[in-house]
């Protein structure tokens, strides 16, 4: 009796198991499928990474976008991401880093955790919120670096919170504001920067 008694109870926490990553992965395909929903968007944020604060915000169409978080602004194309430091005057051009999901590096991507470079952990979900922990399958997988702890607002399919944990290194971005673009997405210009110094790593 004691042992069909234990086996009942091992089949019942792996169902609850098998449960919960159904659920959080449920909610990571809405999360998804949310912002794919949305050509066009804007996100207002704010980001905490230990005595650091700033506002920010930011716009995709399709693959490209443009960021800003203080006094710095990125611009990309899809392709080619431009880092503008005004405090510096300088401008970084990079290539775009298209694997990662990390909000400050490429917000086009930044709640698709489709696919297998994390596996999802749901940690609670209580009062309309859900937080979800995604690890990375392979940590030798530079694109799936670190974990990230995803609040998501289980009314809505809307993200509320993203904490990023990169060896110990916590960077907590609160998302205030998720809408439609009311105007069209602004580009790069190089004349803007007149007089900045301009360092291409491509």
């Amino acid at each position: 009796m004691k042992r069909l008694f234990l086996l009942l109870l091992a089949l019942t926490v792996g169902a609850e198991t098998i449960s919960a990553a159904g659920r959080a992965a449920e909610i990571l395909e809405r999360l998804a499928a949310e912002f794919r929903a949305m050509p066009d968007y804007g996100v207002d944020f704010a980001i905490e990474a230990g005595d650091y604060r700033a506002e920010g915000d930011y716009a995709v169409q399709g693959a490209d976008y443009t960021l800003r978080v203080g006094d710095a602004e990125v611009y990309c194309d899809g392709e080619v991401r431009y880092e503008v430091d005004n405090e510096r005057r300088e401008v970084t051009i990079v290539e775009v880093d298209k694997t990662s999901r990390n909000l400050l590096n490429n917000p086009v991507r930044a709640f698709d955790f489709l696919g297998d470079d994390y596996r999802a952990e749901l940690l609670s979900e209580a009062a309309g919120r859900a937080v979800i922990r995604l690890r990375p399958v392979a940590a030798e997988d530079a694109s799936a670096a670190g974990s990230i702890t995803v609040t998501v607002n289980t009314a809505s399919m809307h993200p509320v919170q993203l904490d990023y944990d990169y060896d110990g290194e916590q960077v907590r971005v609160v998302i205030r504001r998720v809408e439609r673009l009311a105007e069209p997405l602004v580009r790069f210009d190089a004349e803007r920067f007149k007089g900045y110094e301009f360092i291409d790593f491509r």
